[in-house]
């Protein structure tokens, strides 16, 4: 009996495309590392290129003339850049730089519409810059949007009233984006813990529920992943 030509064909087909798609999990983040150090470089560097630029005219040196001295003069403003911020950060953290930095937020919180944007851009870089063990508490499961269905999401603090009644916060991140989402309040009744780590968590969400820990084990009984 001859094998069937159309299933030859067929798993043939799968096979090329589970080779692709392993091919791509490869180099896709590869790629998009070299995209945020290339952009970062990018910006930094171009910030100070003209500076570095005028002082190798000053040391009388070959003005960048091709794409590899222009590479080079990027890449030291690149570094001469995070010099800079270096100190700005070790001046920001004596008690005058903390006193210029507060008189100058002092001017912009006077501004209408810029007092906004840099509020919540200042805001927006602290919550990033945060460890995950301090932006984010612990994973649950809760329901949302409505009653039985259920998402994943993080816990981020509490809040108490003046009666005593304690909710709390819950971030439900969107996917493959955890950046953006909703911020809903509970009490701990209706919130089902896991075992689950922030960096599991994460991943569960970037990957769009593709990668999942091996054993979910959650306050109501255990859900094994096979």
């Amino acid at each position: 009996m001859e094998p069937d030509k159309t299933s030859i064909t067929g798993s043939f087909k799968k096979l090329v495309r589970r080779r692709l798609v392993a091919g791509l999990l490869v180099i896709l983040p590869i790629y998009v590392t070299y995209f945020i150090i290339k952009f970062l470089i990018s910006l930094l560097g171009g910030i100070l290129s003209p500076v570095v630029e005028k002082i190798i005219k000053l040391l009388e040196g070959p003005p960048p003339s091709n794409a590899v001295e222009e590479f080079v003069v990027t890449v030291i403003a690149f570094i001469l850049a995070l010099v800079v911020l270096y100190f700005i950060g070790l001046f920001a953290a004596n008690l005058a730089g903390k006193y210029l930095i507060n008189f100058y937020e002092s001017i912009l919180n006077r501004m209408p519409i810029v007092k906004n944007i840099y509020a919540s851009s200042k805001q927006l870089i602290h919550m990033v810059s945060l460890p995950s063990g301090k932006a984010f508490k612990r994973v649950v499961v809760v329901d949302y949007p409505r009653v039985g269905m259920k998402v994943f999401a993080f816990v981020t603090g509490n809040i108490k009233s003046k009666d005593g009644t304690q909710l709390t916060s819950i971030f439900i991140p969107t996917t493959p984006n955890p950046t953006s989402g909703f911020l809903i309040y509970l009490p701990e009744g209706d919130i089902t813990e896991t075992n689950m780590t922030i960096e599991e968590g994460m991943k569960l969400i970037v990957s769009g529920g593709i990668l999942v820990p091996e054993d979910v084990i959650f306050s109501r009984g255990k859900i094994a992943n096979n």
